[in-house]
């Protein structure tokens, strides 16, 4: 909510594009869904992984800052693919240990299911439109760009509801 209010009026106070207000929401964005998903993981082996990826998100981050794109007038769009690459690394291996453990037959009555269903469907799409917009020079079209994060979100929410209503509080522990 922080980021949205922000996002919205940070133009209007600084004259500036809100960039800046983004690349630092998916810095802290991806650096909670990795922490959230290690604490998920139950294999050791798992969870270093985990560690690795965060730590090698934020140093990319920070050399993308400054080697790369080197000035928040601009999306991070190399640290956002890095972000995203972790999460779908990640939420494959929480999957992978989901249905090789014994609650393979309850999967559906996990709110993790849900949550990890819905950011995969909302983030494996929308990076390469995202990376197309930006590597391929591609015209912004903003009705069809909103049309996209819309029925992604969508998509994204409508998991996240479902993990409400059918989640048991026995199985998200």
């Amino acid at each position: 909510m922080f980021t949205e209010i922000v996002g919205k009026y940070f133009t209007l106070w600084t004259g500036l594009l809100n960039y800046y207000v983004f690349n630092f929401y998916i810095l802290v964005m991806f650096f909670i869904y990795i922490v959230l998903i290690k604490s998920l993981l139950k294999k050791i082996v798992h969870r270093n992984i985990a560690s690795f990826l965060m730590l090698i998100y934020i140093v990319f981050y920070i050399l993308n800052y400054f080697f790369f794109q080197n000035e928040f007038g601009q999306i991070f769009t190399n640290s956002y693919a890095v972000g995203v690459i972790s999460i779908v690394i990640l939420s494959f291996l929480y999957l992978f240990e989901l249905f090789s453990s014994n609650l393979v037959l309850d999967y559906s009555k996990s709110i993790f299911f849900w949550f990890i269903l819905g950011i995969l469907i909302f983030y494996v799409p929308y990076l390469p439109f995202m990376l197309s917009l930006d590597w391929f020079l591609i015209d912004y079209n903003s009705s069809v760009y909103d049309l996209i994060i819309f029925f992604l979100n969508l998509l994204m929410n409508f998991c996240f509801s479902i993990g409400f209503i059918c989640s048991e509080k026995k199985y998200n522990y």
